[in-house]
């Protein structure tokens, strides 16, 4: 795609910002920002496959895609509990087409905890909420981040007050209504004070069928000596496109935790910005993709060690099937004065047709002495000899791929701490195997 000259997206990107400017909340000021991003972006330009990180992405199908914003029209109760994780004890916040419903969220709290609309921050003081949110880069990594600041006038404020421990589980429920082809941009925001402990799930889930565009950019703040645990569940609809831009910083001593799951979608694309800024910070990062049909998944992950004694753990599955397409590209860089750094990275992939297809690039930077990193990555199909023990043993061969398939899997799945959730996780896992049927009488 050009940098030089506005290509057809990027025209149709120009119309419908024209067609939303006046009806987006935020007044005079934070329309400035809007045109000050739409311009950045229309002079550098999407990325494309020409963009190192971005090389593995079908980005000619995503900019195929309508970018016109069209007002939600929120669901029933009814229909939201139907699809919602159950978490005992979860406080839910709910967006719809990225935008923050407060009637569908959970009315009480926990202590310590506060969420706002973005739309209601925007118009009780958009000039203090500029000085607030992460204004994007421009390169290619942060463009998406860019497209969605020239549209975003919703999404949310998560904030947990320092020193406060919240025991409940907050629950992020992203929906999609899905009943035209349009397009969504939002943001959410999420700052853990000082010595704060918080556990997060965010799910993703989708209504209709409509070819659907959903950008969303996620910045989080975890304060000094604060632990933030991260679920991640993907599960839309099979014609939806989700793209997001993730961006943490960790202070002195914090503990960060994600778990990604790709688990629907049409084409998910992931990106992942963890910087680790504070003396002794560490984060665990895993995650798993499944990819079946023609269905991609995109995830890209950049972990920067700034200060000394940090440490990474990084583990990260995938599995392709049919002509479905997966891609990990993981980056570490252990900078100049980041002594003492702990950086594991492990990428393990398997692939059960031949028509499906894996990209796996793991990356290590050290720019510095004195520290202790690794990496690799593996892209296989299924072990002959565990198939042969299994087929022996008068197992079925559809079902026998389908057990080693799950058990590749479980690697990941079974580090989730919550019981609901893991069965819920391990559920859709069997759902795209081969004879689910059987396999459930198994597992």
């Amino acid at each position: 795609m050009s940098t030089g000259g506005a290509s057809p997206p990027l025209e149709r990107i120009a119309r419908a910002h024209a067609a939303a400017r006046g009806r987006l909340r935020g007044g005079s000021a934070w329309q400035a920002r809007r045109d000050a991003a739409l311009a950045r972006l229309v002079a550098t330009g999407l990325p494309d496959r020409r963009h190192e990180n971005w090389k593995y992405l079908d980005w000619a199908e995503v900019g195929a895609r309508e970018f016109m914003l069209r007002e939600p029209s929120e669901p029933t109760a009814e229909t939201l509990d139907a699809l919602a994780l159950r978490v005992p004890g979860a406080c839910r916040i709910v967006t719809v087409d990225g935008r923050y419903s407060a009637r569908l969220s959970s009315t009480e709290l926990p202590e310590g905890v506060t969420v706002e609309g973005l739309g209601h921050a925007l118009d009780r003081d958009a000039e203090s909420l500029a000085s607030q949110l992460r204004v994007p880069r421009d390169d290619s990594d942060d463009r998406l981040a860019l497209l969605a600041e020239a549209f975003t006038d919703d999404g949310a404020l998560l904030r947990i007050a320092p020193g406060h421990e919240v025991a409940a589980p907050l629950l992020l429920l992203h929906l999609g209504t899905g009943r035209e082809a349009a397009a969504s941009h939002s943001r959410l925001a999420i700052e853990a004070g000082r010595n704060s402990r918080v556990r997060m799930i965010e799910q993703f889930v989708s209504l209709g069928d409509a070819e659907t565009l959903a950008n969303l950019v996620v910045d989080v703040a975890v304060g000094a000596g604060a632990d933030v645990e991260h679920l991640r569940l993907h599960e839309q609809g099979a014609a939806a496109v989700h793209l997001e831009t993730l961006t943490v910083n960790q202070q002195r001593d914090s503990r960060y935790r994600q778990q990604l799951f790709v688990l629907g979608g049409r084409i998910v694309r992931s990106g992942l910005h963890l910087r680790l800024e504070g003396h002794g910070a560490a984060n665990v990062v895993e995650g798993l993709f499944m990819v079946d049909g023609t269905r991609q998944a995109d995830v890209y992950t950049l972990i920067e060690h700034l200060a000394p004694h940090t440490t990474t753990d990084e583990l990260m599955r995938g599995v392709a099937s049919d002509r479905g397409r997966g891609a990990f590209n993981g980056r570490i860089v252990v900078h100049e004065g980041a002594t003492k750094a702990d950086s594991r990275q492990s990428s393990r992939n398997l692939i059960l047709t031949p028509l499906a297809e894996i990209n796996a690039r793991p990356q290590l930077e050290i720019l510095t002495d004195d520290v202790k990193c690794s990496h690799g990555t593996t892209i296989g199909s299924l072990d002959g000899a565990q198939l042969f023990y299994l087929v022996s043993r008068g197992i079925d061969p559809a079902t026998a791929r389908g057990l080693l398939t799950f058990a590749f899997c479980e690697d990941v799945v079974a580090r989730i701490r919550w019981p609901e959730l893991r069965r819920h996780v391990e559920e859709l896992v069997v759902g795209r195997l081969p004879d689910r049927d059987v396999i459930r009488e198994f597992v």
